[in-house]
């Protein structure tokens, strides 16, 4: 499939993020790495992480029923084995990987940026409504700009390899 019926794919199951992500994490280094996805979706990003050569794919979603029809994809796509599905994120949940990308609206303000430093490669997204954006940013220095949403109200930021 094209990225274009991917698109159409994941809007039909109600998962309308994948028209983002090549502007989000299409220039990122993923290949044989581990991701660890907060905001999973349905499980749009898992396969396009693993697409973009992941090996594996251990991603967040709180919402059930998104978490539902990632069963669905994952079946219908083929990647079930490549990818761990959990359920909400909670500060302290940093298992092992190569990289780590949150991109789930309010987690970011229960980041921990010393257990990040495990990471080779992590991206967070900053939104318009973030509680104490400023406290967040500041320890967010140096890291490059790597994805502004088209309403400029995601702000997507990394470090490390890219």
């Amino acid at each position: 499939m094209s990225a274009a019926d991917l698109a159409i794919y994941f809007k039909g199951k109600g998962c309308d993020y994948y028209y983002e992500y090549d502007s989000s994490y299409g220039n990122l280094d993923l290949k044989d790495k581990v991701i660890v996805h907060v905001g999973g979706d349905c499980g749009s990003s898992a396969y396009y992480f693993i697409l973009k050569g992941a090996r594996y794919v251990i991603f967040y979603e709180k919402d059930a029923e998104l978490l539902r029809k990632y069963r669905d994809v994952c079946k219908e796509l083929g990647f079930c084995d490549r990818a761990d599905a959990r359920g909400e994120w909670r500060p302290g949940d940093y298992p092992d990987g190569d990289a780590f990308v949150m991109d789930c609206e309010g987690c970011e303000s229960g980041l921990d940026f010393s257990a990040l430093s495990k990471y080779k490669l992590v991206c967070v997204a900053v939104h318009a409504w973030t509680q104490d954006k400023a406290s967040l940013l500041k320890n967010m220095y140096g890291w490059r700009l790597q994805y502004v949403s088209p309403d400029g109200e995601e702000l997507m930021f990394c470090r490390g390899q890219s």
